[in-house]
């Protein structure tokens, strides 16, 4: 690298453009605690002892980037000045914090994410655990990428040190602060794209109106109450809408959140060359593999479709070769922030970070491409929306060169990323169930906040007539598409009768049937072996009794599979498919499934069983011909809970 080039990258640039980095302190909060929390993992050190190594890499990390800050006049909130916008976005993101707080949309996917942070907070002495941690024999964890996940531990032990209940912390408390960042990082992104403040703060709720527009499908909206995709319509069913309504999980928080970030990051490093952007995509990287598996592929997608985009850019506007190949050794400084995610990539693909065994049960090997997009985009009236979005607000509203480079950008991730020719590569290596994701790298919030740039041209009094009118023109047909797309609101209730609707600020993000159960059976089962519906209960009771273990939890056979006792899932799946509600021609299944049962039963696997109240009767005579003491305890939240012999509380296993 050139002396002139490096000289470029750590250049000194006007204080205020660096002023609402202090935006991004929180990522780099994130990133030392995601590597304090690997280390500890890959040594198994207690878990306790990621508190102090996480200090430890903090304080040294801030003091090395105040330097670093000092020296390129880049210090985050440097130079700030206040400005009316500001207050419009702190009334703005209180306002959606305030209305997450309200909504209810349980997602069953908790379980898998934060009982592992539950049963580790009753033993912080123990290392980091890797196996399975909601059944009573030895399973595998979901997968080795989900145990290198950090942010949920991050938030149970913070709800843990600040003394409040750390799934409340997670769902709720993480949810709220998760909902008001949204407005300034929509903001600082419009504003790195180089749009003056007031255009910044017009688009910013247009951004988060995207978000309240529902998806084609409720059936994401409803994740917590169905089993598949065969009692709903899929198309949708994943849009952006729906998963910003999950935000205090990690996932979202990368597909809503972060991806803007790092492309307006990548864009902002690609005009002026700023170490500082560099720095903070870094972090960015690591933080984001903190949070979900989805960062490993998605943040490098983000930069190396920015780095196309820019590239063909400097070649349509004929700039001279000098200044191409300066641009060409500006982008292969992208390899510092892809090393993280890249690295984690290639450890998994040579098997040093050890894949699962057996991924059939999470899903199919492929998916018809349309059928795989339709998931997050929906029906034809999402597309053709979407289509005019990627079109019209780039190329007629922004325009220039900021418009012109999000506009290939959009074709760079089209050709590379959702190109129907490339579907089969792709999801062979994340999964053909996930490979929808993808959609969320065209950044579609970020294209409605980026309309707020109408409103400098149809303000400036010396605009051409022309350019007013192909403004008007761009705004009508975004206004039309959106009209003809619209279904309702997202954070409206779905089904009240199911609990999918409003709640408390004070309420878990779980059924309500499931909370009246645990409240009225919870002496019995905290510490109970217990064979339970899986949907829904069996996904939410053991989230409020982490000590208690679900002998069919979701997924149990791909738990069990991938430790090498496949017929231990298939028991135990079978025994529970037994205690769910069955159509009455289901008779010879039912015998089948009976034999299952009785084993689980019979060989101490369940010592505590839940069944639906219409099916009540059915298992308690099953239960009666193994053991006459069996007997029903009590019925709440449409579950009818059954023990043997003595009906006291349970204190142990």
């Amino acid at each position: 690298m050139k002396k002139s080039e490096k000289s470029t990258l750590i250049s000194k640039t006007p204080a205020e453009s660096h002023a609402g980095d202090i935006l991004l302190l929180p990522i780099a909060i994130l990133a030392f605690w995601t590597f304090a929390y690997q280390l500890v993992l890959i040594v198994r050190w207690p878990a306790k002892t990621i508190t102090w190594c996480f200090l430890a890499l903090a304080i040294a990390g801030f003091f090395l980037l105040a330097a670093f800050w000092n020296k390129t006049n880049a210090t985050p909130a440097k130079g700030y000045r206040f400005h009316l916008s500001h207050l419009f976005l702190l009334i703005l993101g209180l306002g959606y914090a305030m209305a997450v707080l309200f909504v209810r949309r349980p997602n069953q996917d908790d379980v898998v994410y934060f009982h592992r942070v539950l049963t580790q907070l009753l033993d912080l002495n123990q290392p980091i655990y890797l196996r399975q941690t909601s059944v009573d024999m030895d399973a595998a964890a979901f997968s080795p990428v989900h145990l290198a996940t950090s942010y949920e531990m991050f938030m149970g032990f913070l709800g843990h040190y600040l003394g409040i209940d750390p799934l409340y912390f997670y769902q709720v408390i993480g949810h709220a602060i998760a909902a008001f960042s949204l407005p300034f990082v929509l903001y600082w992104c419009i504003r790195r794209f180089r749009l003056n403040r007031w255009a910044a703060a017009i688009g910013t709720p247009l951004g988060i109106g995207f978000l309240l527009l529902a998806d084609r499908s409720s059936f994401g909206v409803m994740l917590g109450t169905v089993k598949s995709l065969q009692s709903a319509d899929p198309a949708g069913w994943v849009g952006f809408a729906t998963v910003s309504g999950y935000m205090w999980q990690g996932k979202p928080i990368v597909l809503i959140l972060f991806l803007p970030i790092a492309l307006a990051l990548s864009y902002g490093f690609l005009n002026r060359g700023s170490a500082s952007d560099l720095v903070w995509l870094t972090l960015l990287g690591i933080a984001g593999v903190g949070l979900s598996n989805i960062a490993l592929y998605a943040i490098p997608a983000v930069i190396s479709c920015s780095w196309l985009a820019s590239f063909t850019l400097h070649l349509f506007e004929h700039k001279p070769r000098a200044d191409v190949w300066k641009h060409v050794r500006r982008g292969l400084w992208f390899a510092i922030p892809l090393v993280y995610p890249i690295g984690i990539l290639a450890s998994l693909k040579l098997d040093i970070i050890p894949k699962p065994i057996d991924i059939h049960l999470l899903g199919p090997r492929y998916l018809p491409w349309r059928e795989a997009v339709d998931y997050a985009i929906g029906g034809p009236a999402e597309y053709l929306r979407d289509v005019v979005l990627m079109i019209a607000v780039p190329l007629l509203i922004v325009r220039g060169t900021t418009g012109l480079f999000i506009f290939l950008y959009l074709c760079a991730v089209w050709l590379f990323c959702l190109n129907p020719l490339l579907a089969r590569v792709w999801m062979a290596n994340i999964l053909a169930p996930t490979y929808f994701r993808l959609v969320y790298l065209l950044q579609f919030p970020m294209l409605c906040a980026l309309v707020g740039a109408a409103a400098s041209s149809l303000a400036r009094s010396h605009s051409l007539l022309k350019t007013r009118l192909v403004t008007v023109l761009a705004l009508s047909s975004v206004i039309v598409t959106f009209v003809y797309s619209y279904r309702g609101l997202s954070i409206v209730p779905r089904d009240a009768k199911l609990g999918i609707g409003w709640k408390s600020p004070g309420e878990y993000q779980l059924l309500p049937a499931n909370i009246q159960f645990a409240k009225a059976a919870g002496s019995y089962i905290a510490h109970a072996k217990l064979l339970v519906p899986t949907w829904t209960a069996g996904c939410e009771l053991p989230l409020l009794f982490p000590e208690m273990k679900v002998v069919a939890p979701r997924l149990v056979v791909h738990y069990f599979a991938n430790a090498g006792n496949t017929e231990e899932g298939i028991l135990r799946q079978q025994a529970q498919a037994f205690i769910e509600e069955n159509p009455p021609e289901n008779v010879a299944r039912l015998q089948v499934l009976e034999r299952s049962f009785r084993e689980v039963i019979e060989t101490g696997r369940a010592n505590a069983v839940a069944v639906p109240e219409p099916e009540s009767e059915r298992v308690l005579t099953a239960l009666k011909s193994i053991d006459a003491e069996w007997h029903r305890v009590l019925e709440a939240g449409g579950l009818v809970l059954m023990l043997p012999g003595d009906s006291a509380p349970r204190s142990r296993n």
